[in-house]
């Protein structure tokens, strides 16, 4: 999809060794969604997707392999952060069932937009939170001094940073209420007024730190201003639909000079926007969304009511999580677009509240059973049929998709691949200029987008526009072969040259 290729965009910037380009010629006619042009060439997107990618792209040649990078780095973040509060055991499966998770699988690690990072970045903010409170509460019952590693601290920052740099906005939203849930910490027994406990915080105020320079360097390249995102700048340049539902639509500075970018921003957007503004459509995308966390992002959340009503002691700790959760969640719920990835901040302490759940339901049944002293048994045949059950689902859901009636080679992206793989292997550059019908579904099947450095890239997608725009793309770019493509959603797209 379109935001596909923002994230890739990304990792071509920073393979190039930059975090932006400088402007093509007569780049009116390359205008695509989530990229700004003035006043540098670049992704309006976050680096951490992009850096990711980069890095799959440098160490196995292919940016699909940053996909699997960032599955298996959320998976091990997830178990890293349930060992801060259950067994080695606990931690181990829920690692084991984010790496075989059938919806995760083949949505996140098969798409180069996903929540990968975001939960990373949580995991280690929420572990590293649990581990300062365990130590502390372990000083505490030995009447010592409270003692802090500098590696927990550390994770913090990294995690603060991660999310900064994959979902700033939710990221921030949940890493400020975690922090609001585990403040009480340091103002018990004046923990803030010793300074082991700054010592200990050091290095994740000095990864935190970094963190926010480098953003403000990456902003300083896009756009020209410190304190300026360049996610900001693509919504005052190209957006009418605001980010949040109280904000009012707006008018875009660069305006729209084709009929695409009107039917997404004055169509698609909007139309998601005034859905979600009324009373219906607030409670209507907060239940899609509930669906995400609950259906597809964490099934054992489903045991959550249960667990309060039978787990008496637990009942307070998990009412505070689960009370954080919703107060994220209806925030996050202003947001306009229905996409699984705005909600993966919350998966982390979705995992945390449903192993929680689990484990003391475990307890009770072995209690039951007279196994209090053995529940590892129950343990692992529970986390088995979890991991099997899910392998099972994970090899039928990809086995049903690529076996789809129409093929995988009927789709719009495989046509492109095919065009642009076709002009690759012949010598000489060259330049697309695509012609879109009247109707068309640019929402979901965008052509134009191009790489990093637009100079030497072998094939140019260029918009069909107006003829003097037509004209300056010609002149600009006149040592390349010129295509026109043409097409509509029931024919196949005509390659001829021009």
């Amino acid at each position: 999809m379109h935001d596909d290729f923002g994230n890739l965009l990304v990792a071509t910037t920073l393979l190039e060794g930059r975090f932006a380009n400088p402007v093509p010629s007569a780049w009116q006619s390359m205008e695509t969604f989530h990229v700004v042009f003035q006043p540098s060439y670049a992704s309006k997107y976050p680096v951490g997707l992009g850096v990711m990618f980069a890095i799959g792209k440098l160490l196995f040649g292919s940016f699909a392999a940053g996909l699997w990078l960032c599955a298996g780095l959320a998976s091990s973040a997830i178990a890293w952060m349930i060992m801060a509060h259950f067994p080695r055991r606990w931690g181990l499966a829920a690692g084991m069932m984010t790496a075989t998770h059938p919806y995760w699988q083949n949505g996140w690690s098969q798409e180069f937009t996903n929540g990968w990072l975001a939960v990373t970045g949580i995991a280690f903010v929420l572990g590293g939170l649990l581990r300062i409170r365990r130590s502390y509460r372990q000083t505490q019952l030995s009447n010592s001094s409270p003692s802090l590693r500098s590696s927990y601290t550390a994770m913090v920052g990294l995690g603060c940073v991660l999310t900064l740099f994959s979902r700033p906005f939710e990221g921030g939203l949940v890493c400020g209420l975690l922090g609001l849930y585990f403040l009480p910490i340091l103002f018990t027994r004046g923990l803030y007024s010793d300074p082991r406990f700054w010592r200990a915080a050091l290095p994740g105020i000095a990864v935190l730190s970094f963190g926010i320079g480098l953003q403000l360097v990456i902003n300083q390249s896009i756009t020209g201003q410190v304190l300026k995102l360049p996610y900001q700048l693509h919504e005052s340049q190209y957006g009418v639909a605001p980010v949040l539902i109280w904000q009012k639509p707006h008018e875009p500075s660069l305006g729209h000079r084709f009929a695409e970018q009107v039917t997404f921003h004055r169509g698609w957007s909007m139309d998601a926007y005034h859905r979600v503004s009324s009373f219906n459509g607030y409670f209507e995308m907060l239940r899609r969304r509930l669906g995400f966390l609950v259906n597809h992002w964490g099934q054992l959340l489903a045991f959550a009511p249960v667990g309060l009503v039978v787990l008496r002691p637990e009942r307070r700790r998990l009412m505070r999580m689960i009370g954080l959760l919703l107060i994220a969640l209806l925030i996050i719920n202003c947001i306009p677009w229905a996409v699984p990835q705005y909600v993966s901040p919350l998966i982390p302490v979705v995992l945390f509240v449903a192993c929680s759940v689990a484990r003391g339901l475990v307890k009770r049944v072995a209690k039951f059973l007279r196994l209090a002293k053995r529940p590892v048994g129950l343990e692992v045949a529970l986390f088995a049929s979890i991991i099997l059950f899910q392998c099972c689902t994970a090899f039928s859901i990809a086995q049903a998709r690529s076996s789809r009636g129409e093929g995988w080679e009927t789709t719009w992206a495989e046509k492109r691949a095919t065009i642009l793989g076709r002009l690759s292997n012949q010598p000489g550059l060259d330049v697309v200029l695509v012609k879109y019908p009247a109707e068309y579904d640019v929402v979901n099947c965008e052509w134009v987008f191009n790489e990093a450095n637009i100079e030497q890239s072998q094939v140019l997608w260029v918009r069909w526009g107006p003829k003097q725009m037509n004209e300056a793309v010609i002149h600009a770019y006149s040592k390349r072969r010129f295509w026109l493509l043409e097409f509509d959603e029931h024919s196949e797209p005509m390659l001829s040259r021009y």
